[in-house]
């Protein structure tokens, strides 16, 4: 009999799981808490629910960067893409895929040499047991949120829960963070907002609106008024927009399985931020790292799993496994990042991508290249024109190796 696998969540990670597992000719489960496919890209109307998306969001990545590998966006699509278009792509790759709809994953917990699953539904409890779990439910919906406690007389909320840019008209905001989302955001009110300042060490944009004043500094604390830089310059405002990133979250664990550290930013005890090292046949996760290109890393980390699941690729000696994080911890220091960036890859990605092919025991996808050039390009227009970077489109060669731009 094949082997079961439960994949938890039906965003792009769980879909890439359950595609590449069925073509492995493995028995799949998908299991899904909302009633529709897409994970954070489901916009919502509500706050505080799963979905961090607002109404006009466009990717920060084109769709040729973004795209499974042999599945493209539609053509006559611009490059950088609505919620909405990444939606439809997705729903429509999720074609034929296994998955049940409102079911919450309740408990994984280790039973023999099985995966025993407990699931909530509309009906009660099920029960299964699975030989492979595949953890995919993302990790932005778990706001971080440093100023939580705070005696602001102002609006104050995390970008978790920003929807659109006309709910800030004539307002004072403060955009803490200057990230993809604290500068996406800062950018959106500029065209509603009265005064926008963006705070960040990062705040160091050479052209942005009359409206955007930045400051390269920490928030020290949040007043009454509105917050107080290192230095102790105070910036008063109407509202405060929080743009500090997200927690890891697994309530369906108990510890004696996983352990989420450094203040619920670092998962442990996982090698090479897909495989569990005690269970490393049978229990992986994917998409915990940040700043990288999503879909295509998606399906190499699922491919490097079912190669360990299926004897395709022989798994390192348990020691590697367990040394694996210390091992990390250390060369993110040498990178000059804390613990709490133990999963950031940025740079480091097309070296990461390419390790995990070896140790999976497939070959590269060639036009990964491709995405690195582009990925690359972008991030230095980013720097020098984060207002029009998103206007860019590129046009790929006949063979996929080769990109021009077409129109800025």
């Amino acid at each position: 009999m094949p082997k079961r696998v439960c994949v938890i969540g039906a965003g792009a990670a769980g879909l890439a799981a359950a595609k590449h597992s069925i073509a492995k000719g493995l028995e799949v489960e998908v299991f899904e808490q909302t009633n529709s496919v897409g994970g954070t890209w489901v916009y919502s109307e509500q706050t505080g629910c799963h979905s961090s998306m607002y109404q006009d969001l466009k990717t920060n990545l084109p769709k040729e960067v973004m795209q499974f590998r042999d599945v493209p966006f539609q053509a006559d699509l611009p490059s950088f893409l609505t919620h909405e278009d990444v939606l439809d792509y997705l729903q429509e790759f999720s074609r034929g895929l296994p998955i049940n709809f409102n079911q919450t994953v309740e408990s994984v917990e280790r039973s023999a040499d099985k995966w025993k699953v407990i699931t909530h539904h509309g009906t009660g409890i099920s029960e299964q047991l699975f030989d492979i779990v595949f953890v995919c439910n993302g990790h932005y919906f778990e706001p971080n949120n440093p100023y939580k406690e705070n005696n602001f007389e102002g609006t104050l909320i995390h970008s978790h829960d920003y929807r659109r840019a006309k709910d800030y008209l004539d307002k004072e905001v403060i955009v803490i963070g200057a990230g993809p989302s604290g500068i996406d955001i800062a950018l959106q009110l500029s065209a509603t907002a009265r005064k926008i300042t963006l705070i960040s060490q990062k705040a160091t944009y050479p052209t942005l609106p009359d409206n955007i004043t930045q400051i390269s500094q920490h928030v020290k604390k949040v007043l009454a008024e509105g917050c107080e830089t290192d230095d102790g310059t105070v910036i008063r405002a109407d509202t405060i927009i929080v743009c500090t990133g997200y927690f890891y979250k697994y309530p369906f664990f108990n510890d004696d399985v996983l352990r989420v550290k450094e203040n619920n930013q670092l998962v442990s005890p996982i090698f090479e931020h897909v495989v569990h090292a005690e269970y490393p046949d049978s229990l992986f996760f994917i998409g915990l790292n940040l700043v990288t290109i999503t879909f295509p890393l998606f399906e190499y980390q699922v491919k490097m799993a079912l190669a360990f699941a299926t004897g395709g690729a022989e798994i390192p000696d348990k020691k590697v496994l367990i040394d694996y994080e210390r091992n990390q911890i250390e060369h993110q220091k040498t990178r000059g990042l804390e613990t709490r960036f133990y999963h950031l890859l940025q740079s480091e990605q097309w070296e990461y991508l390419a390790r995990i092919a070896r140790l999976g025991n497939f070959d590269e996808w060639p036009y990964m290249k491709t995405i690195e050039n582009i990925t690359q390009y972008l991030h230095e227009q980013r720097k020098s024109n984060v207002i029009g970077y998103k206007n860019i489109n590129f046009k790929l060669s006949d063979d996929g190796m080769d990109y021009e731009v077409v129109r800025c």
